[in-house]
């Protein structure tokens, strides 16, 4: 495994466990703070004209990754509540 694929999982699995025991307790909390952090990534990940390099690509996509998993989780447990 590549140190970019090393930071990509590092970064994917940190931000999931982050979130976990929070999904537990309040998932629309989660999902809001969620869905905004996704819209400025995502208005980001177009606007590199400084340039952040491999690994600041690598990281991004990473988050871009995780947080939409954990919105989807976020959704499972909205959905079994209702």
């Amino acid at each position: 495994m590549g140190w970019q694929q090393k930071k990509y999982q590092e970064t994917l699995e940190g931000l999931a466990e982050f979130f976990e025991d929070q999904i537990e307790e309040d998932p629309k909390m989660v999902m809001e703070k969620i869905d905004g952090e996704l819209r400025n990534l995502y208005i980001r990940l177009d606007q590199d004209w400084t340039g952040r390099g491999v690994v600041g690509d690598t990281v991004q996509m990473a988050t871009i990754a995780a947080l939409e998993r954990v919105r989807a989780k976020c959704l499972e447990q909205i959905n079994q509540v209702v």
